[in-house]
């Protein structure tokens, strides 16, 4: 059973009590690119990298092996709304960690050398993506679909202003972004309530600089009908194709579009893969992937094909969406999305680690604690109406958004999606 702390500055805490010999801590911060502009975008992915650097009584080195003598994993990772640190280590170990993590967090100094060498490890990391078609065709779907704003923004920025950030830099954005309101922290594993408000009371309660005002992010609009496209030399080529959908604040919705992402395109008996991939053989991969913010959501479907069967490829996706669309779903595709869906959220409760993310980052995009019962309650109740309703108010022709990475392709992926 989760339990919710709340405290005066407005920082919550979610304890998840399991009976295992480990405990997983995440500090989550919402931010992220979502919140940056031109001049700052990357700078949230540039925070957490550095985080690790050093502090007035640890550098780089002695934080890594503190945290090993202690036989814990430690890791960060940056999204498009948030910000996570987190670690798992024995139960026994988890006050020596957590003062760790925190000392981390609060009293970072920045070094100027570890910048500089974190400055060419996300160099690198940019350079990767580069080589990597279905990430570059990702970042392109945000950009057709929400511009060079907000959501539009990439997590890892561009490579001039990674270069040039400064430890300044990172401090005046920890002092807006950073604060106790913005703030979730998850415990998850062998730790009561008592034990972790105790433990944010001694190492973390009162070292936020103060109850802030967070910047809030340029409202997302969905642009209907864009189209972009990256030539690139590639052997295979990339395509995304999305549509406008629905806010995390959605909470039934959000139920309903998994189990039709499920049916549509979640896994090897899906109709897409059965169709395009399996029977036709036009496409490497074929699969939908639901993506949805505080505030907006979208409905993806991505190919990977051999660029010369990319038209037939479009066409006989175009014509399996058409079908859902007109025809609408079988009672037992329905009872078959809902076993798949089911069981991932079951067997999410037995996985620390994305029980820590669930609740992480439903606290600090919407607000709202994650329940899995109630998850389960929702799917079980979706009628194929429900389902079919909510294709034929989405996917509309006029309301598509592509996104391609490959060789010159000279005609309009929207053009071949409406004809």
């Amino acid at each position: 059973m989760a339990k919710l702390l709340q405290y005066e500055n407005g920082l919550k805490v979610c304890v998840i009590t399991l009976p295992i010999r480990s405990v997983m801590t995440g500090i989550w911060v919402g931010t992220g690119s979502k919140y940056e502009n031109d001049k700052n975008n990357g700078l949230s992915h540039f925070t957490e990298h550095v985080m690790f650097k050093g502090t007035d009584k640890m550098n780089a080195f002695e934080i890594a092996s503190a945290f090993e003598n202690y036989g814990a994993m430690v890791n960060a990772f940056t999204s498009k709304e948030s910000t996570c640190y987190y670690y798992k280590c024995m139960d026994k170990y988890n006050e020596s960690c957590f003062k760790l993590l925190s000392d981390i967090f609060f009293d970072s100094t920045f070094p100027a050398d570890e910048l500089d060498k974190e400055r060419k490890v996300i160099v690198e990391e940019i350079n990767m993506v580069e080589d990597a078609p279905d990430e570059i065709c990702s970042d392109v779907m945000f950009a057709a679909a929400y511009g060079d704003v907000s959501l539009g923004k990439t997590i890892l920025g561009p490579k001039e202003n990674v270069l040039r950030f400064t430890g300044d830099d990172v401090r005046a954005y920890m002092k807006d972004r950073y604060t106790s309101d913005n703030t979730v922290i998850v415990f998850d594993g062998n730790i009561d309530e008592k034990s972790a408000d105790e433990l944010v009371r001694k190492y973390a309660l009162d070292r936020f600089a103060g109850k802030n005002k967070v910047t809030p992010a340029i409202s997302n609009q969905f642009r209907k009908n864009a189209e972009l496209k990256r030539i690139k030399d590639t052997e295979q080529t990339n395509i995304v194709l999305a549509y406008p959908t629905i806010p995390l604040t959605d909470e039934k919705g959000i139920v309903v579009q998994s189990l039709l992402s499920c049916l549509f395109g979640g896994g090897m008996s899906s109709r897409l893969f059965q169709t395009v991939r399996e029977k036709q053989g036009l496409a490497y991969s074929i699969y939908t992937l639901p993506m949805a913010y505080s505030d907006v959501g979208c409905f993806t479907i991505c190919l990977n094909n051999n660029p010369d069967n990319t038209l037939k490829a479009l066409r006989a996706t175009a014509g399996e969406i058409e079908k859902l669309v007109e025809k609408g779903i079988t009672e037992e595709e329905l009872a078959r999305a809902k076993v798949q869906l089911v069981s991932s959220l079951a067997f999410s409760e037995e996985n620390v680690q994305s029980q820590m993310m669930s609740f992480g980052k439903g606290l600090v995009t919407s607000g709202r604690m994650f329940d899995v019962n109630r998850k389960i309650e929702l799917t079980e109740a979706v009628t194929k109406e429900e389902i079919e309703s909510f294709a034929k108010k989405y996917f509309r022709k006029e309301n598509m958004t592509a996104a391609y990475v490959g060789k010159k392709f000279g005609e309009s992926i929207l053009s071949i999606m409406k004809n």
